[in-house]
């Protein structure tokens, strides 16, 4: 659940089922790295759902 928190904290959006592979990486990654917050924050700054996300003008609707 706590992957899910940062993933939408840096997102800035909530997931989506596109982003599992995602979700299911920084995951893998927290936990080989024993917890490493910096190894989360990393995996998903360099994801594609980081690199090649859309960002929606602001008062546009949806």
């Amino acid at each position: 659940m706590f992957v899910r928190y940062v993933f939408r904290y840096y997102m800035g959006r909530n997931e989506t089922p596109g982003d599992a592979a995602t979700l299911q990486e920084a995951d893998r990654v927290y936990v080989k790295s024993g917890g490493s917050f910096k190894e989360l924050v990393v995996s998903l700054l360099t994801s594609e759902s980081f690199l090649y996300r859309s960002v929606q003008a602001q008062g546009a609707k949806k």
